[in-house]
């Protein structure tokens, strides 16, 4: 940059500083007529302006002073033109706190990417140096498509730089420059942070300075998550212990001194204005910020110096969104206002937990934009909460359904258990496709986690047919068939393992021949494994185990959950061993980390997690087609959705019913909830189980009376059990309303 160009960077920005901040972008306009480089310079001193004066005045100097302070030192500093490595630079992206983004040219590869290089002054910091290379290492561990793609950190000479993707877009400030956001926007791009949140955070990191400069709004509709100059190794809000996908997939060095203030103040939650230890949950305060932003066009929080806005965080409630926006859905309102709780233990306890709302919210809405396509749409935004929503929305849909044939229930199948592979009522999932693409790369470990009576059976099942499609060796181990005496000693329990493998890849040695007493029970399996079952075959071996949930409560289980994890290790390290060919689907219900004291030394976290959830309304219909429509239209499906919520084994029951009886809806519903009625064996069965678990049982009915959970246990066994749904145990509830129903009238 030459000194003639930095005088008019310099004139214009003393021009459009000295405007109303409303008045800016008209002027930048007019005054940089089509000169975006101009633009993007005056306007990127305009926003470290801001920042400076947001954090305090820090080093009490404007970003005019600081960026002609640099260039007073050496005009001819700028990159633009001059070859890095072989990286050829094209133009200046813009200026921030942590360095200097330029577009450049990979010739080897042929693409555009962006180089962030450290500024020279800064090469001496070596807070700055480490905080620069943390950025990298941060979001190099990730791989997700809303996190910005690192390609790699280098030092040539004094000048430090990353090479990342080109974001071709624009970032979530300047779009927010031209006017808050529809409700159907700042859900689209909520939705996309909250995905790429939860991605960072089960790799155990924490962003913290997510903000709208940090959120890029590509043209084809992605959003990308940058900057993680701040991040964080976090700690597992259950275990205590780094929350990582693999033992080396996270950097180890991602801390910040106890005490010290790290972040934007008006993005910053509670806890990190006190210099408070933080984990994800500070993260969730931020996206809480910035969604409330989006929609109501102001911070919540907000003062005319750091120190008021910070006063603002820790005492007061943000103005409710309707002083800003008319008709703003009351479920939307809920979100916002629990992922700004002030308690951390009041918020969302997990970003996936906050993106599942958001995306249930996102789908009512966009069914309530069909009613609007018709002509039959209610007010905007007329809900007060999620359920009506659903009825509200189906009752006033068009759509009618055929009446079933009269020879409908011909070819019906019994309901229960895993459902036969070529089911015409098996309803595909986003776990299935994710199954098979995992099965597809041979992943070393798959987990299928999900409630109760959801399906984990019938998925695992489709994923292993697919894998001897294409030519893998199957085995699959249901540990319900073993018997107490199996699961007596580690040393039966392996036995009884590889006796069940043998028999299914028909081994010629079995296990008792080759079994020395002289090693323990699982030097003993894994021999065996390595060279009876991976040792005498060449296909590769996928070896599903249904029901695992038996091993948690065994004395000896983490010692087997030890073994797996190790077999998955190996393959890291020995990528030509044995056990590259191994396939491991564990599908489990219960929380691991409540049995398991070391995840680190166990295979819950690493490999391909999959959560199988209950049936959205769509899918309920798609399911009501598929049994001859007995629900004649969608606001009887809307209706049937809220006796049930998707849920799989009585949405097929209930419908089965149906068309068996010839009953109609209102008949079903009339006996829904009666011992003698359709559903009586399977609600019998559930309060029988409650009853085994006294303890249990009073949580369950202090949670009809609407008190959350005692304990994070409490809530997890229940949720896993299937019988009540929620985030976490302070918004936890029935699974469906037929549960409340029975339950409330059984148990209170």
């Amino acid at each position: 940059m030459n000194t003639e160009r930095w005088r008019q960077i310099e004139g214009l920005y003393q021009a459009t500083w000295e405007r109303d901040a409303a008045e800016r972008a008209a002027f930048l306009d007019e005054a940089c007529a089509g000169d975006e480089e101009l633009r993007r310079e005056v306007e990127s001193l305009l926003a470290a302006d801001e920042q400076a004066k947001e954090s305090e005045g820090f080093l009490n100097q404007t970003a005019l002073q600081v960026a002609a302070q640099a260039l007073a030192g050496d005009t001819a500093r700028s990159l633009v033109g001059r070859k890095i490595g072989r990286y050829q630079i094209l133009s200046l992206l813009g200026i921030g706190g942590m360095g200097e983004v330029y577009l450049a040219q990979d010739p080897r590869l042929g693409r555009k990417l962006a180089l962030k290089f450290l500024p020279q002054e800064f090469t001496r910091d070596r807070r700055r140096v480490q905080r620069f290379k943390q950025e990298a290492r941060a979001a190099s561990a990730l791989n997700h498509p809303n996190i910005i793609t690192i390609f790699e950190i280098d030092q040539i000479n004094d000048v430090h730089f990353i090479a990342a993707e080109f974001i071709d877009g624009q970032t979530l400030r300047r779009r927010l420059k031209c006017g808050a956001a529809p409700l159907s926007e700042a859900l689209d791009v909520s939705v996309q942070v909250a995905s790429a949140l939860a991605e960072a955070h089960a790799a155990g990191i924490a962003h913290r300075d997510i903000k709208p400069e940090n959120v890029m709004l590509r043209c084809d509709g992605y959003v990308k998550v940058l900057d993680f100059g701040l991040a964080k190794l976090i700690e597992s809000l259950s275990t205590g212990q780094p929350s990582s996908n693999s033992e080396d997939s996270s950097p180890r060095d991602f801390h910040s001194d106890p005490g010290m203030i790290i972040g934007t103040p008006r993005y910053m939650s509670p806890e990190q204005i006190r210099g408070m230890q933080i984990d994800a949950r500070a993260d969730i305060f931020s996206l809480g910020v910035v969604l409330y932003e989006m929609v109501a066009g102001w911070t919540p929080f907000d003062g005319v110096t750091a120190g008021e806005v910070v006063a603002a965080i820790l005492n007061h409630e943000p103005p409710p969104l309707e002083h800003y926006v008319r008709d703003v859905p009351a479920e939307f309102t809920r979100i916002v206002r629990k992922a700004l709780a002030r308690d951390r233990e009041q918020r969302y306890q997990a970003a996936k937990d906050m993106l599942i709302e958001l995306k249930n919210l996102k789908l009512e809405l966009d069914l309530a934009d069909k009613l609007k396509q018709t002509g039959q749409a209610a007010p905007r935004h007329e809900a007060v909460d999620l359920q009506p929503t659903v009825e509200n929305v189906m009752s006033k849909l068009p759509r009618s359904y055929s009446a079933p044939a009269a020879d409908a229930h011909a070819d019906l199948e019994p309901v229960g258990g895993a459902m036969p592979l070529g089911s015409k009522y098996y309803i595909l999932r986003g776990a299935d496709d994710e199954f098979r693409a995992a099965i597809a790369r041979q992943d070393s470990v798959v987990l299928i986690k999900g409630a109760r009576q959801v399906g984990k059976t019938s998925l695992l099942a489709r994923g292993l047919q697919q894998a001897r499609a294409a030519g893998a060796k199957v085995v699959l181990t249901d540990l319900q068939k073993l018997n107490a005496s199996d699961l007596a000693s580690a040393e039966a329990f392996y036995l009884a393992l590889a006796g069940l493998i043998a028999d299914q890849l028909d081994l010629d040695v079995a296990p008792d021949a080759v079994w020395n007493a002289r090693r323990g029970p699982s030097i003993n399996f894994e021999r065996y494994i390595r060279r009876e079952a991976l040792g005498k075959i060449s296909a590769p071996l996928v070896w599903g185990i249904d029901e695992v949930d038996r091993l948690f409560t065994c004395g000896f289980g983490s010692e087997v959950f030890g073994l797996f994890r190790s077999w998955h290790n190996e393959r890291s390290l020995d990528p030509a061993g044995p056990w590259e060919r191994l396939t491991m689907v564990i599908a489990y219900a219960t929380e691991a980390h409540l049995f398991i004291t070391d995840m680190n030394q166990s295979p819950f976290n690493v490999g391909t997690r999959l959560t199988l959830e209950d049936f959205t309304l769509s899918q309920v219909a798609d399911l009501n087609e598929r049994y001859g429509s007995p629900l004649k239209d969608d606001s009887e499906v809307g209706r049937y959705y809220r006796l049930v919520s998707g849920h799989p084994y009585l949405a097929r029951r209930g419908l089965q019913e149906m068309v068996v009886r010839s009953r109609d809806l209102t008949a079903l519903e009339a006996i829904a909830d009666r011992d003698d009625g359709p559903f009586g064996d399977h609600l019998r069965r559930i309060v029988a189980s409650l009853d085994q678990d006294p303890a249990l049982c009073d949580v369950a009915r202090g949670i009809l009376r609407g008190q959350p959970c005692p304990t994070e246990e409490s809530f997890y066994r229940l949720r896993s059990a299937g019988l009540f749904a929620g985030a976490s145990a302070r918004d936890v509830r029935p699974r469906c309303q037929l549960y409340a129903t029975y339950l409330e009238k059984r148990l209170l």
